[in-house]
């Protein structure tokens, strides 16, 4: 048997004999302490329902992650009605079995559902950090692990939540090295930029997006995840050309960077459709691939 192993969630290494405990704390609710509600936060009433075949779906979905049982575990959860008391949990769950599966997006969404429906539990705030991380996202991932911190982590928690801010601190070294032109605040700055845009393109709010990519481009020149993004900005609005020079762009700095790579094959399609069918922009919605910084 191995002696460590990589929890599937967050990717920290964790002693094989301790890895159910790792998940009860951190990732779930310890499933032996009974709800564990905060007294401050009372819970939900509304649609009368099995409590306790909810607590039993909840504690069986915990055990299959545990064995790596990830589409069964998401089956047993979708068994849950949205009114349980626990689904800051049941999501966080859900969170971590499309981790499990890699379906990084879907995981990220879910542990966003889990820290806004129970934003005191720093743990959701935790989960979160560590989705944004395994994004690449630095920005976000400090962000969230310092919301962990703000709402308070307990005692046997903090090794954790300490690891995983030494791995952010070492993750953004990284990057400022390989981007000497940019110190460590600038990146971080521009990272909130770059959200703020990635936010203004899934409200189709392209003017906005634009003003934020055009921003980041222009102090940090060789960030292709901006260029592929302001292709996108430049496609939606109809701009083909300024779209084309950006994907271009965005390849000349990382020839195998995939959202550019998926973008440009797409644009002539779309160009060519767009001559037949001036709406066509309209009725394909969002559907180009984007990128998180």
């Amino acid at each position: 048997m191995k002696r460590f192993t990589i929890c599937p969630i967050c990717g920290t290494s964790i002693k094989t004999e301790n890895m159910s405990k790792h998940i009860r704390r951190v990732h779930s609710r310890d499933l032996d302490s009974g709800h564990g509600y905060d007294a401050n936060h009372p819970l939900m009433t509304g649609t009368k329902m099995d409590m306790d075949a909810c607590d039993k779906l909840h504690d069986k979905a915990a055990r299959f992650i545990e064995r790596n049982k990830f589409k069964k575990a998401i089956k047993t959860l979708q068994k849950i009605p949205k009114d349980y008391p626990d689904m800051a949990d049941v999501y966080s769950l859900m969170a971590a079995s499309y981790a499990g599966l890699e379906r990084f997006d879907d995981a990220r969404t879910y542990f966003e559902k889990a820290a806004n429906d129970a934003p005191w539990e720093w743990r959701h705030w935790y989960n979160l950090a560590s989705m944004h991380l395994k994004n690449g996202n630095v920005a976000d991932a400090r962000r969230y692990l310092n919301k962990a911190r703000a709402v308070g982590v307990p005692s046997d928690a903090e090794d954790v939540v300490d690891e995983l801010s030494e791995i952010i601190a070492k993750f953004l070294e990284i990057v400022i090295s390989e981007k000497p032109y940019l110190d460590s605040e600038t990146y971080l700055a521009l990272g909130d930029r770059f959200n703020r845009g990635v936010a203004y393109m899934e409200d189709k709010d392209w003017n906005q997006a634009l003003d934020e990519f055009e921003y980041i481009v222009s102090i940090d020149e060789q960030s292709e995840k901006a260029y592929g993004n302001l292709g996108i900005v430049h496609l939606f609005r109809g701009e083909f050309d300024e779209a084309e020079m950006c994907f271009n762009k965005a390849l000349e700095i990382d020839p195998e960077y995939p959202p550019a790579a998926i973008n440009s094959t797409l644009l002539n399609t779309i160009r060519d459709k767009v001559a037949k069918d001036p709406d066509y922009l309209e009725k394909i919605g969002y559907q180009t691939a984007k990128g998180y910084f």
